[in-house]
């Protein structure tokens, strides 16, 4: 019989170090960047659209798909074209909004 620290042939000690190992990893490899305030801002103006909750309810969550940054031409000033997937609690979008000096602008709304 083994002795009472040994779990499946590994020793308490053993599977402590794993799986705190396993823990700082998991934080390590986790995706911070959905957490700044900068992507706060188009969540919140995506939950605030009133077409976006006429087709799905409730917004649960909001996710970054894509996300473009566009220079027309030399002189003027770039924007950003960023495609968002929205689920909620009816259904699920694809909200494409424009980023520039002026605001944020919904350019389309569609389903997946």
């Amino acid at each position: 019989m083994p002795p009472p620290s040994m779990f499946f042939g590994v020793t308490a000690k053993q599977l402590l170090v794993l799986v705190t190992v396993g823990c700082v990893a998991a934080y390590l490899f986790n995706d911070h960047a959905e957490h700044t305030p900068e992507n706060r801002i188009p969540e919140a103006f995506i939950r605030s659209q009133e077409q976006v909750g006429e087709q799905v309810g409730a917004v649960l969550g909001v996710t970054l798909i894509r996300q473009v940054e566009a220079y027309p031409a030399y002189n003027a000033s770039g924007y950003t074209r960023s495609m968002y997937a929205v689920e909620g609690e009816r259904g699920k979008l694809l909200v494409t909004l424009k980023q520039d000096g002026q605001g944020i602008v919904v350019t389309e709304i569609r389903s997946p």
